[in-house]
């Protein structure tokens, strides 16, 4: 199912993709699809400052493994 995003989160996420450092055209993989916008949120709050798709990738990995 797909997330819902409000308007207040939209605008939230856009800041944690420039503060991780999102290239635009950079492809990603797609967050889990059992996580909330909430919970994407707080993933992209746990990565350090410029992390980039690197860090997002180590994330994602992290999080499989619980």
């Amino acid at each position: 199912m797909p997330v819902t995003w409000s308007d207040t989160q939209r605008a939230e996420i856009a800041r944690e993709y420039q503060r991780i450092g999102y290239k635009e055209g950079e492809r990603w993989p797609a967050p889990p699809e059992e996580l909330t916008a909430s919970e994407i949120i707080a993933l992209f709050k746990r990565m350090p400052d410029g992390a980039g798709r690197d860090g997002y990738c180590a994330e994602l990995a992290r999080i499989a493994k619980h």
